[in-house]
């Protein structure tokens, strides 16, 4: 007897469940690609060679390099480095150069044991060098060269004690595969000031320091606890201005109160004048009135006087006999 198939409902408001599907088919994954050649080299983060050659060299890069890093606050797009390997051949560790400072645009603004070229995608755009009696020469030479073949836009030389190239500032700019130089002047004060058409700012060079003259602001980038000083310099002179001015007003107010009570007093002394004046006028009425009624009265006793002698000279001369 055949077997009937039972079709079990599903109650009402339950969810049916869902069929078991089978796992898909393993697939082996993919090999990675292989590393080439030239990445397998390591590429150190240190030369050996010191950072500076005095502490006066040191000092002058952490400057210029802050000053940058101050100036740039809060761009990401941007890199700012200091005596950092620049590696510019990929595959060959033997070639780099680590700048005094430089600054790199449309990079990463991130910290990096060395600056590969072929991974930020483009050399630095503007590179420093302090010179020293030992790296003048190859400043100079070897290593401007080396800039100009790796596509450094700008190149600047900075000899603040004047005693290792021709000037204390020379900037060079890349036009076509060259390095010209930049036009300079050199100030009264013997100030040597060269454009920097890549930072859009003016360096100025003076015995021992090197600065950057912004043309919009017409004032010296300043380093942090410089600019710190200034608003607090700043901020004590407008305190100063503001203590000055309040001097100043309490000052008019009292030269106005002492010339109110000085054209009170002139008012009061005009009222007392004015009513001395009134009483003496009233006085002097007075005083006329009592003669013009004393002129009056002596005027007629007179003529009471006259009239008496007249009727006593009339009486002695008598009734007049007829003729």
């Amino acid at each position: 007897m055949p077997v009937k198939k039972v079709q079990q409902s599903v109650p009402t408001g339950a969810v049916a469940p869902s069929p078991v599907r089978p796992p898909p088919p393993w697939v082996p994954p993919r090999p990675a690609p292989p590393v080439p050649a030239e990445d397998l080299v390591e590429y150190p983060s240190e030369d050996g060679i010191p950072m500076a050659q005095s502490d006066i060299h040191a000092l002058r890069m952490i400057v210029c390099y802050r000053i940058l890093l101050h100036w740039f606050l809060g761009r990401m797009d941007l890199y700012v480095g200091i005596d950092l390997l620049v590696y510019y051949v990929r595959g060959d560790n033997t070639e780099s150069v680590a700048p005094d400072v430089f600054v790199s645009f449309g990079v990463p603004q991130r910290s990096r044991p060395s600056y590969k070229v072929w991974e930020e995608g483009k050399p630095p755009d503007v590179v420093w060098e302090f010179g020293s009696e030992s790296t003048a020469k190859e400043d100079a030479g070897e290593k401007k060269e080396k800039y100009r073949r790796m596509g450094v836009r700008e190149y600047w030389l900075v000899d603040p004690d004047g005693e290792c190239h021709e000037r204390r500032l020379h900037g060079f700019a890349l036009v076509n595969g060259q390095y010209v130089e930049l036009p300079w002047e050199e100030r009264p004060d013997g100030t040597l000031a060269v454009w920097s058409p890549v930072l859009q700012l003016e360096q100025h060079c003076t015995e021992g320091e090197l600065r950057f003259w912004n043309r919009k602001t017409e004032k010296y980038l300043e380093l942090p606890e410089e600019q710190a000083e200034s608003r607090a310099d700043r901020e004590a002179q407008a305190r100063k201005q503001a203590e000055e001015g309040r001097k100043q007003a309490e000052s008019r107010a009292d030269h106005e109160a002492q010339a109110r009570e000085e054209a009170d007093q002139a008012r009061r002394e005009a009222e007392s004048r004015a009513e001395c004046e009134a009483q003496a006028r009233k006085e002097a009425e007075s005083r006329a009135e009592s003669e013009a009624q004393a002129r009056q009265e002596e005027l007629r006793k007179r003529k009471a006087v006259e009239a008496r002698l007249a009727e006593l000279e009339a009486k002695a001369r008598g009734p007049r006999n007829p003729a």
